[in-house]
């Protein structure tokens, strides 16, 4: 246990310089020009993620190879932590899980405030004057396959790689059940039921964190690979299924995660419309099993359709103008005569132009059409991808970056699965080190997870009503 402090030591100048690098590369993103107060915050809740992990990492590795060398002694060379000791422990632990609800926060913070646009691609069909049989004006589009589309996004946002019922059914199970709990006693004796004959001293404080921590982490761990390696490829991948549906609604997003930098889903149909029927939508399903139509990619010839994004500022400063506007003209007091309805009527008015706006100036962008605004579809290198970084200047051209077709999930749960394994196993190991028992640990966990979900399910449609100009009330 003395070599700890040390290589906690150590770990954590590592962490810290690892944040330094997620901070530079977050004012880059931002648009930041040197070093202010929100640069430093940042740099805080960066280094409270890494430091919570190296603490983590570091004291589940000593209670392990603790309980390992302690339970297979034949000759007495290691006894068992001392009071002190355990208590310096447990302290660790504390500080660690006080660091990864900060980080918790953050995350839910950034995940719960970005700006989100669905760009719809259909274009209204002409209507026949039912005089003369010929074409008069444009019909409507239908705004049903945008609702679509944002209510599936909903659905995502909280989903998991790893079922929370099972993960904590399964760790109680093999701690209370089958018996692992009771190798967590203080003394050699390794068995996995009671023995009334037997001495059996009392619950190390070590061992108990060793014994949960190391069969939820498996647990975990076994969960991840089959999703991963089976699930997701032969049964059901709901990041790339909505990927899927975006290009059958002819519906494209573009996710700003920070004011230069997000993701773009390119939706848009190969067939040019999909406002259409069922068996025009089956026709256009067949053309493309048979392939008889043109790729879903952005570039010709290209299935890429995710990307990440580095877009220049011209575009963020246009895109805060129309909402900043439509924000005053929302939020502007009201004369006793606008009162009522009808202040109600003209601010969903003008959120249908500020909608029509984006959406025309957004569409413009993907398709080139801008002569100031324009971006350039390359791969990144080694170096960027390895740091997470983009190294080319935004100033004049954005860059839309290849990507493997997941890298949208960093703003929702599915793409955090690490911080939020390590949310459960640290808030688990808490609860039965306070209570010495794992069934009371998993079921506060398992409410935990469920109110960290309600919590971002309701903040996340609050924001995709607000940043997309979907009415909330369509969002189920």
């Amino acid at each position: 246990m003395m070599t700890c402090p040390l290589a906690m030591g150590v770990l954590c100048a590592l962490g810290v310089i690892y944040a330094g690098t997620r901070t530079w590369a977050w004012s880059k993103r931002a648009g930041k020009l040197g070093i202010d107060f929100v640069t430093l915050v940042k740099f805080v809740l960066h280094s409270c993620g890494t430091i919570s992990d190296v603490f983590f990492v570091v004291n589940l590795g000593a209670a392990f190879w603790w309980i390992v060398f302690f339970k297979r002694q034949d000759v007495v060379f290691l006894l068992p932590q001392s009071t002190d000791e355990q208590t310096g422990f447990v302290a660790f632990l504390a500080v660690a899980f006080t660091l990864k609800c900060i980080e918790m926060i953050h995350m839910f913070v950034v995940q719960a405030t970005i700006d989100i646009f669905l760009i719809d691609w259909e274009r209204p069909k002409p209507v026949m004057s039912s005089k003369d049989g010929q074409k008069s004006e444009e019909g409507a589009v239908s705004i049903w396959r945008t609702y679509f589309v944002a209510n599936e996004w909903n659905e995502i946002q909280t989903c998991r790689k790893i079922n929370p019922i099972l993960q904590l059914f399964t760790t109680v199970f093999f701690l209370h059940v089958v018996g692992f709990q009771y190798l967590a006693s203080a003394d050699p004796y390794s068995s996995f039921s009671l023995d009334s004959s037997q001495y059996r001293s009392g619950d190390s404080r070590v061992f108990r964190f060793a014994l949960g921590a190391c069969v939820f982490l498996i647990i975990g761990l076994i969960q991840w690979l089959f999703h991963t390696l089976f699930y997701e490829r032969f049964i059901c991948d709901e990041v790339r299924e909505f990927v899927d549906l975006c290009s059958m609604a002819n519906i494209s997003v573009f996710i700003m995660q920070n004011a230069q930098y997000g993701y773009y889903i390119h939706g848009r149909s190969v067939h040019g419309r999909a406002d259409t029927d069922m068996k025009d939508m089956y026709n256009q399903l067949k053309r493309e099993e048979d392939n008889l139509c043109g790729h879903r990619g952005l570039l010709p010839n290209s299935e890429q359709q995710t990307f990440r994004a580095a877009l220049p500022k011209r575009l963020r400063t246009q895109y805060d103008r129309v909402l900043n506007t439509l924000n005053m003209q929302t939020n502007q007091p009201a004369s006793r005569m606008e009162r009522g309805a009808g202040k109600a009527a003209d601010s969903f008015l003008k959120s249908l132009e500020a909608y029509a706006v984006l959406n025309r100036f957004l569409s413009a962008f993907v398709d080139h059409s801008l002569r100031d605004l324009d971006y350039m579809v390359k791969d990144k290198l080694l170096f960027e991808s390895i740091l997470d970084v983009e190294f080319e200047d935004t100033t004049e051209k954005g860059f839309f970056y290849n990507d493997s077709g997941h890298s949208f999930d960093a703003v929702l749960f599915y793409g955090n699965e690490t911080t939020l394994m390590i949310f459960d196993i640290l808030f688990f190991s808490i609860v039965d080190l306070l209570a010495q028992n794992f069934v009371l640990a998993g079921c506060l966990t398992y409410l935990m997870d469920l109110i960290l979900a309600e919590i971002r399910d309701s903040a996340g449609k609050k924001n995709l009503a607000k940043k997309t100009l979907v009415d909330e009330r369509f969002l189920i």
